[in-house]
């Protein structure tokens, strides 16, 4: 097993035989055998991998529902009608609308504002650590009970310790020895929590306070926390009109730990698979539900049924229509925004008629890319769509139409240089969208064509589960440098840092604006969790202390000149924030000369002021005794 884990999906050492493998396969593929996978893992090593007791998911067989004996060869033109449709049923429902995702008790003015621990606790389920983690950490830990202040003292020092790379013994943050730039950590965090206390707090962590069931299951330890974060998401987060559903990886290299996968097409290919769903206004996407792929230990009850049931499970009761495993799934990951007309778009390995028919069913508009694996999915007539597309010029669109128990069933389909791309849905129109333009190389010369508007769609989402992730693993991760051997702790880190990246998006969200730089961000959050000033209850304080006599040279420190943020006006003292206006660059007249200007000293934001006159400005404090 060791030697699985060197595999990378990305990069991967040539071997003898390569060209063949890939050569052979490309001649097999449509006949429906397993072929290599596009980065560089090869069917034997799946096969491999799954001798040893592995699940592997390689994206290349048929889900469940789709399993064919024997395919049936497709009669051409003979499944339904070919056609370009003119109403679309989310647009004609006047209770559907594009409106973006929001955070319910936090407005988008306020956000813009927040510093990053503020955000940080926004976006992380803190009622959860305050009346589940505390308690139950508290009655394993050795000295005094911990409380929600220092819970982010510890949580900062690992935030911390995952800016910096190289440092491989953790102690080496508490050393007695002078900071080297040769060697050790680039800080000490003696000032804010001891070694000792940091180690009982690290051995007495428990994330749940319920007692083990009478049966065998694994997952017990963490079962609370996920639903915990996706109580919390349903209740403050208001996803926005437009989804993604993916896959993540949260990295872990023991395959005995419960739920253990190998995913050949990540970056990170081995440890425990969750499903995803993220919203991404803007290109700045906030995942709000997961699901942990339980696979083979999924828990039984000593009855032998499953231990904790789906709600869409057995029969759709509006339907009659039985559940099946991916429609289930994909039922259980958009039940917040059922009955809300929202759409959800999801790569190949849902390309299931049956669920797509579901969640039409609980008023949600799924939508799916189609691929062939061994053979199409039931209800796909994918050689007659290729047969009619044969000759079609480059961007050609149409949609193949069929009734579906009532309720139409779209494939839409565009011509690409080299095949016909195929969508599964219920909704949508052709109709090009003009500001999505794609270029192909066809005999020679560049050949360009605007997308249409379903796959416009797809092609803008499909990346935000992904770009979610690539935060979390980049530059560095979170579960890099967060030393644990206990699995619990593991799923903990996939819990911070989703939050961690939901917190950078949001305020970028409400600043309309680039995403801070994770490590930027990750460094300004750990030096505030450090240094926190949170009571029991939650809220933040000012320490008592008495105050210092400050010099001529800290009082000029406490002068800046800055600049207003885009779309505000005044000042409003009463409300402590600036005046929102329609206006991204407005400018006020300085308070001395009156000259038009968008700049301030932050030790007075009512005041304007220009650039001589704030040097008049610090002068005239200098001398100020």
């Amino acid at each position: 097993f060791e030697d699985k884990l060197a595999l990378t999906p990305v990069v991967r050492v040539p071997r003898e035989g390569d060209e063949e493998r890939e050569r052979v396969a490309a001649l097999r593929a449509d006949e429906g055998d397993i072929v290599p996978n596009v980065h560089g893992t090869f069917a034997e090593d799946i096969a491999e991998l799954r001798r040893e007791g592995v699940e592997v998911d390689d994206d290349n067989e048929p889900a469940p529902e789709n399993a064919q004996a024997t395919p049936a060869p497709a009669t051409l033109f003979s499944v339904g009608e070919w056609i370009t449709p003119t109403i679309c049923p989310r647009k004609a429902d006047p209770n559907c609308s594009n409106r973006g995702g929001r955070w319910r008790n936090h407005e988008w003015h306020k956000i813009m504002e927040m510093d990053e621990l503020a955000l940080f606790r926004m976006c992380f389920p803190e009622d959860w650590v305050r009346e589940v983690v505390i308690p139950a950490t508290n009655k394993e830990i050795a000295g005094e009970d911990m409380f929600l202040r220092e819970f982010y003292v510890y949580l900062g020092c690992h935030f911390l310790m995952a800016c910096f790379e190289g440092i491989s013994n953790r102690r080496l943050w508490w050393s007695s020895k002078e900071v080297s730039i040769e060697a050790g950590a680039p800080f000490r965090l003696q000032p804010y929590m001891s070694l000792r206390r940091f180690q009982d707090i690290t051995q007495a962590m428990r994330y749940t306070d319920k007692e083990p069931p009478p049966f065998v299951d694994r997952f017990h330890e963490v079962r609370q926390m996920i639903d915990a974060f996706n109580d919390f998401y349903g209740e403050e987060y208001c996803p926005s009109w437009l989804n993604c559903l993916d896959e993540s990886m949260n990295p872990y290299l023991d395959k005995n730990c419960p739920g253990f996968m190998s995913v050949p097409r990540k970056p990170h290919p081995f440890g425990n698979e969750y499903h995803s769903i993220a919203d991404g206004d803007d290109g700045r996407p906030i995942m709000w539900r997961v699901k942990l792929q339980e696979g083979k230990d999924r828990p039984k009850n000593a009855e032998g049924k499953w231990a904790f049931p789906s709600k869409f499970e057995g029969t759709n009761p509006n339907s009659k229509r039985k559940y099946t495993k991916t429609s289930t799934l994909m039922c259980e990951m958009t039940e917040p925004i059922h009955g809300q007309g929202k759409i959800v778009s999801m790569d190949s390995g849902f390309c299931v008629t049956v669920g797509i028919l579901h969640l039409h069913d609980l008023g949600v508009f799924g939508q799916s890319l189609i691929k062939k694996r061994k053979y199409w999915p039931k209800g796909c007539p994918g050689d007659q769509i290729d047969k009619y597309f044969e000759g079609k010029p480059l961007g050609f669109t149409k949609t193949l139409r069929q009734d579906m128990e009532g309720i139409p069933f779209n494939i839409h389909c565009t011509r690409d240089d080299r095949f016909v791309t195929k969508m599964m849905s219920t909704h949508g129109l052709l109709s090009e969208v003009s500001d999505h333009t794609t270029w192909r190389k066809k005999d020679g010369d560049w050949v360009t064509y605007n997308y249409a508007e379903y796959l416009s769609r797809h092609n803008r989402s499909k990346h935000w589960v992904d770009d979610v992730n690539n935060r979390r693993h980049n530059p560095i991760g979170l579960d890099q440098v967060w030393h644990t051997k206990w699995w619990p702790t593991r799923q903990f880190t996939f819990i911070c840092s989703v939050a961690e990246s939901n917190a950078v998006h949001s305020r970028a969200r409400a600043r309309k604006a680039s995403s801070t730089p994770q490590l930027e961000f990750r460094r300004s959050l750990a030096i505030q969790m450090m240094k926190n000033t949170i009571c029991n209850d939650g809220l933040i304080v000012r320490l008592p202390g008495r105050a210092a006599t400050r010099s001529t040279m800290e009082d000029q420190m406490g002068h800046e000149l800055c600049s207003r943020p885009p779309f505000t006006g005044e000042w409003k003292t009463g409300d402590n924030t600036w005046a929102r206006i329609t206006t991204r660059y407005a400018k006020l007249k300085c308070r001395t000369c009156n000259s038009k200007i968008r700049t301030f000293c932050q030790c007075d934001r009512k005041v304007p002021m220009c650039t001589e006159c704030y040097g008049m400005h610090i002068s005239a404090c200098s001398n100020t005794p």
